[in-house]
């Protein structure tokens, strides 16, 4: 998980991560003075998109997380910048070597997506994993501040080589600068993400406050891999796009089956406040039923309208990341798949369930990923079918 608890500091120390809630750009800034913060929410279609056949998003992005166009146009600056001489492989080092057994033990079901790769691809894959724990491992905002820095130097052009530690994630993740243009702006975004992770109780006031959160959290991560995935495809806004998508489709559809789990793991609700509001639910009874210590809910037809309003969000990102999924070449063409295909599994088992998020928790990593895997291989996921409850996921929500 990219959300985790961070550790107290001493007194004198840099403020602690923990429990800081940004709520607009005035607490962004305070919260993390020396970055700038500005996403806002607008129409991810625009006028010159209408009718292009983009598998468009039918919902609301951060903009701040920046146009695919200045997007792609920053990895053709890192294009530029670090392989002039060409694409240069990427070897697996002991630094390599560290960000494999790292992802091997903490994120396994990721790590076994990595299989279907090439070796390349591979070991960039595991180097990004290393340089976000780098940050996500940060328990101070000077701590995290401090990460940002060394990330900055790597994406400096100006940088000596000689200046980089080649033996850590940092020289690591120099060198697969030299074979895949990975950019800065989706790390930036992430570390946001952290120094702005909720407290306990309520953690968004709105919808746009928790795809904000799904954005930064995860939308970010299919970013930041995306030109690992594509290889030499030439990218365009559509598969950008795709990318972002797969990522929050993944932590929405986390989000909404583990409801009950997260809450009494780190006592934080990932419910928007104002949908609990729409459907007539008060704090106290959802927090007694995420406690099980009433089953008020359970059936209850407040809380299936609101799980199917937020359960409606789904589909679209699923949609967007499925058609522009096909796009990728080979192995990473597989791993959108079965990304994909996991999350419908999971949704429709959501259902299956009567909406029940409140309970103990069904886990969404699980020994089912062979199944989503080998289903990737042979089939695509632009075109879903039909889940066995009779519901579509993917063709625009419920």
């Amino acid at each position: 998980k990219v959300a985790q608890a961070l550790a107290p500091t001493a007194p004198g120390s840099a403020p602690p991560l923990t429990h800081v809630h940004m709520e607009g750009p005035a607490a962004a800034a305070a919260a993390e003075p020396e970055f700038e913060d500005a996403l806002e929410f607008e129409d991810a279609r625009s006028d010159d998109e209408e009718g292009s056949g983009f598998a468009q998003l039918p919902t609301h992005l951060p903009s701040g997380m920046s146009s695919s166009a200045s997007l792609l146009a920053e990895m053709e600056v890192v294009r530029a910048t670090f392989q002039r001489g060409g694409a240069l492989p990427v070897p697996l080092t002991e630094a390599v070597a560290k960000c494999r057994d790292k992802m091997s033990s903490e994120a396994p079901p990721f790590f076994a997506f990595t299989r279907v790769l090439s070796e390349d691809q591979r070991h960039a894959v595991w180097i990004l994993f290393g340089v976000c724990q780098e940050l996500a491992s940060a328990t101070t905002m000077g701590e995290l501040n401090d990460v940002r820095r060394r990330l900055r130097r790597i994406f400096n052009p100006d940088l000596n080589s000689s200046e980089t530690d080649l033996i850590d994630v940092w020289g690591a993740l120099s060198t697969a600068l030299g074979r895949y243009t990975v950019i800065r702006r989706p790390f930036e975004d992430y570390a946001d993400g952290i120094a702005s992770r909720p407290g306990k109780g309520i953690a968004f006031e709105t919808v746009d406050d928790m795809l904000t959160f799904a954005y930064r959290n995860a939308g970010v991560v299919g970013l930041i891999s995306l030109p690992v995935l594509a290889e030499e495809v030439a990218l365009d806004p559509q598969v950008v796009e795709a990318s972002i998508a797969l990522g929050i489709a993944l932590e929405l559809t986390d989000m909404l089956n583990c409801v009950g789990h997260h809450f009494r793991l780190n006592g934080v609700c990932k419910l928007p406040r104002e949908c609990l509001v729409r459907h007539n639910i008060e704090f106290p009874e959802l927090e007694s039923n995420l406690l099980q210590h009433s089953t008020t809910l359970v059936e209850d037809p407040r809380w299936l309208a609101l799980m199917q309003e937020l359960l409606a969000l789904v589909g679209p990102f699923i949609r967007a990341a499925a058609c522009g999924g096909e796009k990728l070449p080979g192995g990473g063409r597989v791993a959108v798949r079965a990304a994909v295909r996991m999350c419908r599994r999971m949704l429709s088992r959501i259902e299956a369930r009567g909406y029940n998020s409140l309970g103990p928790h069904e886990e969404m990593f699980s020994w089912r990923i062979i199944g989503d895997m080998a289903g990737a291989v042979l089939y695509s996921e632009a075109e879903p079918p039909e889940a066995e409850s009779g519901v579509v996921w993917g063709q625009g929500g419920m």
